[in-house]
C-alpha cells in the first residue's frame, strides 16, 4: 500500500470506475483526491439509454489498458462491473464491489422500480424528498449539507430520464452469482455499517456464496459510502489493488 504523502494512496495498476444510479464522476471525486491512480478510467454509465450501451462504453473503457484491469463498481456500478467482468475475465485483475449486490432484485424492489418507472412516463416523479436522501447516508451525516448537496446536485443535472434509463436497463436483472462464483480474480466487498439500500446480512450472505472474495464494513458510513469516507474508501482500494 505505498502512500506518497500523508493523504494520497498510490495505486500502479489500472483501475476503472463504474457510478451508481444518478451519479457520475463527483460520487468518486472526494475519494481519488487521495488516490495517485496513472492509469484510471471512468465508465460514463449516465450516457447510456440502456443495458446494451452500458455494456458497450464498459467495454471501450476496458480497452485502453492492455495488461488486467481492476474493476471497482459503486452500487449499481458494482452490478454492470460484475456483468462485464464475467464477460472479460481473461483481462480482469480483480473486481471491487462497494454498496453493491449482484443477485437478482426481491420482488418488492422490483415492485418498487416499476412503480418508479411509471411515475416517470406519467411525469409525476417530482424528485427525492427528505427523507429519501437522508435514507442514503449514516445518521451521524444527515446534517452534513456538503456531503447531502453533492447528491441532490447530481439527481438535478442528471434528471429523470437518466433515472429511468438506468433503472429500465437491468429491469429484471440476472442473479450474477453463481458465474462470479467460479471465478479466478479476488472479489472485494465494502460497504458502509448502516447501509439502508444494502444490509450487511445481505453483503455478508453474497460474501459466503462467493470463496474467492473478502468481505468490509467501514464506520461511520451509509449507502453513499465514497461520499461520506472517501479517504477510508481509498485508503481501502489502495490496500486490496494498490
Amino acid at each position: 500500500m505505498p502512500k506518497t504523502n500523508d493523504t494520497t494512496y498510490q495505486i500502479d495498476q489500472p483501475v476503472v470506475f463504474f457510478p451508481g444510479t444518478l451519479c457520475d464522476e463527483r460520487i468518486f471525486n472526494s475519494c481519488w483526491q487521495h488516490l495517485d491512480i496513472p492509469m484510471r478510467a471512468f465508465v460514463p454509465l449516465q450516457w447510456a439509454e440502456d443495458l446494451a450501451q452500458m455494456k458497450m462504453l464498459s467495454a471501450d473503457r476496458l480497452a485502453y489498458f492492455e495488461q488486467p484491469v481492476h474493476l471497482v463498481g459503486y452500487s449499481l456500478g458494482g452490478y454492470i462491473a460484475a456483468l462485464t467482468a464475467l464477460e472479460n475475465q481473461s483481462h480482469i485483475a480483480s473486481l471491487t464491489l462497494i454498496a453493491s449486490t449482484c443477485d437478482e432484485l426481491p420482488k418488492a424492489e422490483i415492485q418498487q422500480r416499476q412503480q418508479l418507472l411509471k411515475l416517470i412516463k406519467n411525469k409525476q416523479y417530482s424528485g427525492m424528498t427528505e427523507t429519501r436522501l437522508n435514507s442514503f447516508f449514516h445518521d451521524c451525516h444527515h446534517q452534513n449539507s456538503e456531503y447531502v448537496n453533492i447528491l441532490k446536485q447530481m439527481e438535478q443535472d442528471l434528471g429523470a430520464a437518466v433515472l429511468a434509463a438506468q433503472v429500465g436497463a437491468i429491469q429484471p436483472r440476472k442473479n450474477l452469482l453463481p458465474g462470479l462464483s467460479t471465478c479466478s480474480f479476488p472479489i472485494h466487498i465494502v460497504s458502509g455499517v448502516q447501509d439502508n439500500l444494502v444490509s450487511d446480512a445481505t453483503m455478508l450472505a453474497m460474501h459466503k456464496f462467493l470463496p474467492n472474495s473478502d468481505m468490509t464494513l467501514i464506520e461511520k458510513a451509509g449507502h453513499m459510502l465514497p461520499i461520506e469516507q472517501s479517504r477510508a474508501l481509498a485508503e481501502y482500494l489502495a490496500l486490496k489493488i494498490g
